[in-house]
């Protein structure tokens, strides 16, 4: 016979625990920091590398009943003992470093692989520099150079921190070599350095002269040039700047057209891992990392004119319900989002706007109707006055001049940043139970995007002098969803439409669905829209674009080389059949991407 009891192992090992609570059979005490650990010198020993050589090599600690531990905390040591009765690592979050230290000198690999990969997945601009010199203290590799990328991709906020001016020399000048530094100017890089020294000049100003080799000249303003020469006028060190004439990470971003989408049509996506984002000048689609478990119907996005993009919205956690107060902010170096200072109000699907120098979120919560702001400078969130009247869920917010406008199927409302009021503005013409809207001109563009029945609407614009809507252009139009966008100058309408004739260019999926993306470019000068025939400024999303309520696109410049593959869009492509290459093909046409006026007659 030859049986296996599956729950032999784990029976053993939680008798064992229970034997330590209750201090039966231990043959060994670990004194810790005044705290006394009985334990079984075989567990120690079949765990940890370090006690199996103190038991079994003949040290001293082989008949001692009482033994000494040094260099570990005793809550350090609690912790360990704890996983290796158990075999689970569970500590507060003040607790990993000390942790860490002790895994190492107790040889602990898990222990010490998993409270790195901890600091590595929790880094923000506080405590990076931290980390760095602590894991350099440690010797581990890995996490300093996972620190050393993270400070890269935040570096002009973590130069700001008080923490910087502590790192030592080798590793400043380490990070001021790096190629993907995310700064605006080789100027922020010259006054990191400079703050560096200035905080204490006495010790640190021999090393100015080391420092300049990794800061680039061709790149650096002519007075801070001045400034750094003028502080090596009391010493005989010679300016030595590095020649390079490469630009840093950050000052090379690319425009693209990222596409989000919220609320879905029949069942969310099972796993929206991503985004698109869209370059119109090479016509190439890449994919942007969202938060893992991110509950797409609840999210909102919006970008900073420092091309910072934030993001409320709820992750599908076990034992949550309803609205969240989750709220993130992109690193572009790295793809992901980190989470920052959660919002007052639990909201699903708000209003998320950004205007001169703060972020505001609107609406979404339970009652519809409060809204609050948030500050990135000191990641804070405040509240401020609610909107007059409830509105659902379905609203979309822009903003304009001082201004933050509102737009729901309830009403729509303005509120002045200036006084910090609200305001009832116009409503619209046509009732719009999905608005989605946008700001070009000086002028508010909305449309009701969907309603998944072949609708006819019209794009409405509102001026706000006037505090009036309008009809834009001659037609109404038919789709199933429909977004409003606007790139460089021009504005353009996505209509999306179900479609019946597959020779007719229509996206036919695998279940016999066919889906036809129509793009028209607005004439300002006549009011009009312009079907495109060629010259695509957006990639073939028809299927992915048709799945949302709504569908907003963001411009933002960002770093083609670190987002995703595309690859994740290939089940979607226009016309019959699939594309086999590596890339979307090339919709890129110059004409249709400026906003040079036609004669052509409306086609739309």
């Amino acid at each position: 016979m030859d049986v296996t009891n599956e729950v032999h192992s784990n029976s053993v090992l939680r008798e064992l625990n229970e034997l330590r609570g209750r201090a039966e059979l231990t043959d060994v005490v670990l004194e810790v920091e005044g705290r006394s650990f009985p334990c079984h010198r075989a567990v120690l020993a079949s765990c940890s590398p370090y006690f199996r050589t103190m038991f079994t090599s003949g040290y001293a600690e082989v008949k001692q009943e009482r033994i000494s531990i040094q260099d570990v905390s005793g809550v350090a040591m609690a912790t360990i003992l704890d996983y290796a009765y158990t075999g689970r690592l569970q500590m507060e979050p003040d607790q990993v470093q000390a942790v860490m230290s002790a895994a190492r000198l107790l040889q602990l690999d898990f222990v010490g692989r998993k409270t790195a990969e901890y600091m590595k997945d929790r880094l923000d601009v506080s405590n990076c520099v931290d980390v760095l010199m602590y894991a350099d203290m440690l010797g581990d590799c890995g996490l300093v150079e996972a620190s050393k990328r993270y400070i890269a991709s935040r570096f002009d906020q973590v130069t700001l921190h008080p923490s910087f001016v502590q790192l030592p020399v080798n590793h400043l000048q380490s990070l001021l070599d790096r190629d993907d530094l995310m700064t605006n100017s080789e100027d922020n890089v010259v006054q990191a350095a400079l703050r560096w020294v200035d905080f204490n000049q006495e010790e640190r100003l021999q090393h100015l002269s080391t420092v300049s080799k990794s800061l680039r000249q061709p790149l650096i303003s002519s007075d801070l040039r001045v400034e750094i020469e003028s502080k090596l006028l009391s010493t005989d060190s010679n300016i030595v700047y590095s020649n390079s004439t490469t630009q840093r990470l950050g000052q090379v971003r690319t425009e693209l057209q990222v596409f989000i989408r919220a609320g879905f049509t029949d069942k969310e996506p099972d796993d929206e891992c991503s985004t698109p984002c869209y370059d119109p000048s090479t016509g190439r689609l890449y994919a942007m990392n969202m938060p893992e478990n991110l509950n797409s119907v609840t999210k909102s996005v919006t970008v900073t004119t420092d091309n910072e993009l934030y993001l409320a919205g709820d992750i599908r956690e076990t034992g949550t319900k309803g609205r969240q107060k989750k709220f993130y902010q992109y690193n572009h170096l790295l793809n992901t989002w980190e989470p920052r200072c959660e919002m007052i109000t639990p909201r699903a699907r708000c209003g998320l706007v950004y205007l001169k120098g703060y972020i505001y979120a609107v609406g979404g919560d339970d009652t519809k109707e409060t809204a609050e702001r948030y500050d990135p400078s000191c990641d804070k969130w405040t509240s401020i006055p609610a909107i007059p009247h409830p509105m659902s869920s379905e609203l979309c917010a822009v903003t304009l001049n001082d201004s933050i406008y509102v737009i729901s199927k309830e009403g729509c409302y303005s509120f002045s940043t200036t006084e910090n009021k609200w305001n009832k503005i116009a409503d619209m013409l046509q009732t719009t139970k999905h608005p989605q809207a946008v700001t070009y001109r000086g002028y508010i563009y909305c449309i009701d995007s969907n309603d998944h029945s072949e609708i006819s609407s019209c794009v409405e614009v509102y001026n706000p002098i006037k505090d009036e809507w309008k009809r834009s252009g001659k037609y109404c139009f038919f789709f199933a969803t429909a977004t409003l966008m606007t790139y460089g100058e021009t504005m353009y309408l996505l209509t999306v439409h179900w479609g019946i004739d597959p020779e007719d260019e229509y996206a036919i999926d695998e279940d016999g669905n066919s889906t036809k993306l129509i793009i028209r470019k607005y004439r300002p000068n006549t009011d009009s829209w312009r079907s495109l025939k060629e010259g695509q400024p957006v990639p073939p999303l028809a299927r992915w674009l048709n799945a949302a309520c709504r569908t907003d696109c963001l411009t933002v410049r960002m770093i083609p080389m670190c987002l995703g593959d595309s690859k994740v869009y290939k089940m979607d492509y226009r016309g019959v059949g699939r594309y086999d290459d590596d890339s979307f093909p090339d919709y890129t046409d110059s004409d249709d991407l400026s906003d040079q006026e036609d004669s052509d007659e409306d086609n739309s």
